[in-house]
């Protein structure tokens, strides 16, 4: 369901799709007439994202903030319903997306501190369905994620209208951030999550050195308003919160 909404500008709105444990988030562009995704959620997120979809432009792309299965998987159902869109992932990506890397199992402190308080803020007890796509999707197993329209983009191209690609690694090797400059609408991926009201700094990460260097990227970045996060709440945005 949309949970919340901010127009950027006349032309760009934005809406937080609230998903089974996950946010996904809508770009119109009503000049333009086209939709964006930012992250897709899972299999068991598709029939209702298909729903809202449907009374907007039609779906451009979905630009993924990193290759968890969380963000990504619902793809396997969802090109099916739009054949004219395309996937789109940041080019640190590609070994895993292409199945030639694995990704990081997290840790007994992983689940403990990030992975159930996110399911308990959602609500979210997984579904055999979801976890036995999770298997095959943009999870710690090598398989066969569907590498038709899938594109990489580097850090110079534009991906989402109005928004300037931030690289945050820390969380993922791939893990990126957009800020629209106008707004200050910051879309932060898993970088920074909000448990209860309460923005965190994600401490599941695959390199606490990364996740630190984004960290200082991010307090040296001027005009952040709004966090719009991967999981919980959007809410206004202190450099306090960090």
């Amino acid at each position: 369901m949309i949970r919340y909404s901010l127009e950027l500008t006349s032309d760009l709105t934005i809406h937080q799709f609230w998903g089974k444990v996950s946010n996904i988030y809508i770009i119109v562009d009503s000049r333009e007439k086209k939709t964006y995704l930012v992250d897709c959620g899972l299999p068991s997120d598709v029939e209702a994202i298909v729903d809202v979809l449907q009374a907007m432009p039609p779906l451009k792309r979905i630009v993924c903030t990193h290759f968890h299965v969380d963000h990504v998987s619902a793809w396997i159902m969802l090109k099916r319903h739009f054949e004219n869109s395309e996937i789109w992932f940041y080019e640190r990506a590609k070994p895993f997306v292409e199945g030639h890397a694995s990704i990081q199992c997290p840790s007994f402190n992983d689940y403990l501190k990030i992975l159930i308080p996110v399911m308990k803020e959602y609500g979210y007890f997984p579904r055999f369905l979801d976890l036995f796509r999770g298997l095959l999707y943009g999870t710690p197993f090598k398989r066969g994620f569907p590498l038709d329209r899938v594109v990489f983009f580097g850090d110079n191209q534009n991906v989402l209208p109005g928004f300037r690609l931030v690289p945050t690694p820390g969380h993922r090797p791939d893990s990126v951030s957009f800020i629209d400059p106008v707004s200050g609408t910051f879309i932060t991926g898993d970088f920074l999550i909000v448990i209860n009201g309460e923005v965190m700094v994600n401490t599941y990460v695959s390199s606490r050195n990364d996740q630190q260097n984004s960290l200082k990227k991010i307090k040296d970045l001027k005009g952040i308003k709004f966090l719009f996060p991967g999981h919980g709440i959007c809410r206004p945005f202190s450099e306090g919160y960090m």
